[in-house]
């Protein structure tokens, strides 16, 4: 464990060699800084910036209580971004507060697992995109969003693959699978960072468009389909072509459970489908 004292103004005055190794710093480099130096670049769990104050030893400073457990990283002067675990405690003396002592370790490669894990429990193995698990629970999430603020906006897209079962069929599964990571492929080309593209079960798929009206949403289905109808996908000495049928569903904050939403989607999706297919139909409109 890497092991650093701070005095009362928060300036590191000792460090072990652990700490020199994990951190990436002699002694020299470390003595007299604190842990709001800009060299650390320090991040929470979530990405997000940390905050000086926030670090566990500023805490412990602050409030003479000892932290436990804090995940964060700070960036090494080679580039390379370290997890640590961090707790701070303080020392006193005589009954006052006269140092704080943080201990810390590379968690780097456990936390890396752990992501890597909760991403394969979130995501479809064959076209990369979220599985059905990963899109409720984002559903779920934007709609306690507009619950809490109701004058935003919420769609989503249910697409089907048009016959595909016929590509099976003639051309094989290789071909299928093939077909269903080019218009993967193609959903996450068409859509933004802050979109969710799923493969929600064989063929189907949804979309989920936040601060996104039923408007926005048809416009994005129609040059979906047709981007997808223009593509050409190779397969061993041929070229397959498809076309996707689209339903568009608005979520609502009166909505008071999701399956509403998904059955309007599944419904427009339907009525693409009875409209000759090739098509997208919006809840609520005609086809």
């Amino acid at each position: 464990q890497g092991v650093v004292y701070h005095a009362l103004d928060g300036r590191i005055t000792a460090a072990n060699p652990a700490a020199e190794r994990i951190l990436g710093r002699s002694l020299a480099q470390l003595l007299d800084h604190t842990s709001g130096d800009p060299q650390w670049r320090a991040l929470r769990e979530d990405g997000t910036p940390l905050a000086d104050t926030d670090h566990p030893a500023m805490v412990a400073l602050r409030t003479g209580r000892a932290v436990d457990n804090v995940v964060m990283g700070v960036q090494r002067p080679d580039g390379r971004r370290v997890w640590l675990l961090v707790s701070a405690m303080p020392v006193r003396r005589d009954g006052a507060l006269a140092e704080v002592f943080a201990s810390f370790e590379d968690i780097s490669e456990r936390l890396e697992l752990a992501r890597e894990l909760r991403r394969q429990a979130c995501t479809d193995e064959l076209t990369g995109v979220a599985n059905r698990r990963r899109f409720m629970e984002r559903l779920q999430a934007e709609h306690e969003r507009l619950l809490r603020h109701p004058h935003l906006q919420c769609a989503l897209l249910a697409l089907d693959i048009d016959h595909f079962k016929q590509v099976n069929d003639t051309h094989g599964h290789a071909a299928g699978d093939a077909v269903l990571v080019e218009v993967a492929r193609a959903m996450r080309l068409a859509t933004r960072q802050q979109d969710l593209v799923a493969r929600w079960g064989g063929e189907e798929f949804m979309i989920l468009l936040p601060d996104t009206g039923r408007a926005e949403a048809t416009a994005l289905a129609q040059r979906l389909r047709r981007q997808v109808q223009s593509a050409r996908i190779a397969h061993g000495a041929g070229v397959l072509g498809v076309t996707v049928s689209i339903g568009v569903g608005a979520l609502s904050s009166a909505d008071d459970a999701l399956e509403h939403v998904l059955r309007r989607a599944d419904r427009a999706l339907y009525r693409a489908k009875s409209a000759g297919r090739n098509a997208v139909a919006a809840d609520g409109e005609p086809a």
